[in-house]
């Protein structure tokens, strides 16, 4: 288990998991919206009672109550039939965790665990000779094998016993930050990560990386390097998953029509999602938010989206400039076509916005630029 539950690569704004990929922070959008469907945080909770803890106690003491092992697999056995009803836990092979936790938690496991203790303990009970020549024929690491097991059943106990705290806890910081988004002047990388840096705090949590070769996509036999990052709790993926998103201009925004959240993936201040099905039908036909806030005239102001309003303020210079005869008609089709081009770039290409899109619409790059297509 490399000292961790689970694990996920990231590389280039993207997430593997599972044999797929999806952008970076939607597993934080996926927290906001499943954490109170079917109560899988309260769900999670009711089964993390003090046995767990104790279990996890006695390990590191030293000693073991078998019965305490068992009914502590029992429980984590009742908390892995949620795991369905939260990403990215959904798309893992269920049944073999169960099996491994049934392998586990038995009263054979605490009987080898128990006199894997009582043998150290007569390890510990002998005086200096007697240990030096226990030495000469004995290796210092005689139990491998029940140390590897001690370290499986701790890591499993571990990540269920933090698990409802840990979902509790990322979806209050994470409500925090949806609610304080307004506070940025601009919603990209340079303005969110002060205040989520103010929200989630310096506190460390555990992560273990390796960098890895990976192809580029699934037609391509070049490899590139990935990030493959393990972890213990639920909290540091969530979390991780959420700062590898905003890195990459991601952050989750709640829809103002049906109240879910979604991962927007630009700058621009988008109010309403574009999948969510809006509570109220047009035409007797069913509407997304975002056509169904047009239609009750919600939708978003040009000026809340940088880039439609650098390209109104483009086209509104051109048009002047034409009006002036500073520049000939054809010339002022040509320029707003152009113009027009590389906005619809802007709104399908993160990169490319925060980029280049400002210096392609400069008035000296474009009329540049429009000269050339004309000649």
């Amino acid at each position: 288990m490399n000292n961790s539950f689970f694990s996920a690569d990231y590389r280039d704004g993207r997430v593997y998991f599972g044999g797929k990929n999806y952008p970076a922070g939607i597993f934080a959008v996926h927290l906001l919206n499943q954490f109170y469907i079917k109560d899988t945080a309260a769900r999670i909770a009711v089964f993390c009672d003090s046995v767990c803890f104790h279990v996890l106690d006695q390990l590191q003491a030293g000693y073991l109550i078998v019965d305490d092992l068992v009914g502590a697999g029992k429980n984590t056995l009742e908390q892995i039939k949620t795991l369905p009803d939260l990403k990215p836990f959904s798309v893992i092979d269920i049944n073999a965790l169960k099996r491994k936790v049934t392998s586990l938690f038995t009263e054979q496991t605490g009987e080898r665990i128990c006199d894997y203790f009582r043998e150290r303990g007569k390890i510990g009970q002998l005086d200096q000779n007697e240990l030096a020549v226990r030495s000469l024929y004995s290796s210092p690491d005689s139990f491998p094998e029940e140390e590897t097991l001690i370290a499986e059943v701790s890591d499993i106990l571990s990540f269920f016993d933090n698990l409802s705290e840990d979902m509790i806890n990322a979806h209050r910081k994470l409500c925090e930050f949806v609610s304080r988004i307004p506070e940025a002047e601009r919603y990209d990388e340079k303005h969110l990560l002060p205040l989520a840096l103010e929200i989630f705090g310096p506190a460390p949590f555990p992560v273990t990386t390796e960098y890895i070769a990976t192809n580029k996509n699934k037609s391509s036999n070049g490899e590139t390097v990935a990030r493959r990052m393990y972890f213990d709790r639920y909290y540091s993926f969530i979390i991780t998953d959420f700062f590898e998103g905003l890195h990459h201009g991601h952050y989750p925004q709640r829809c103002g029509i049906c109240g879910k959240y979604f991962l927007m993936q630009s700058a621009r201040k988008q109010k309403y999602c574009t999948f969510g099905i809006a509570p109220e039908q047009y035409k007797g036909k069913p509407i997304t938010c975002r056509k169904y806030a047009a239609v009750i005239h919600r939708k978003e102001r040009a000026e809340a989206d940088p880039i439609t309003d650098l390209y109104n303020r483009r086209c509104a210079s051109i048009r002047s400039e034409k009006s002036l005869r500073i520049i000939t008609e054809e010339f002022a089709k040509a320029a707003k076509a152009l113009a027009l081009d590389r906005k619809l770039r802007a709104h399908n290409d993160d990169e490319y916005a925060k980029s280049l899109y400002a210096l392609d619409l400069a008035r000296k790059k474009l009329y540049a630029d429009t000269k050339k297509q004309i000649e």
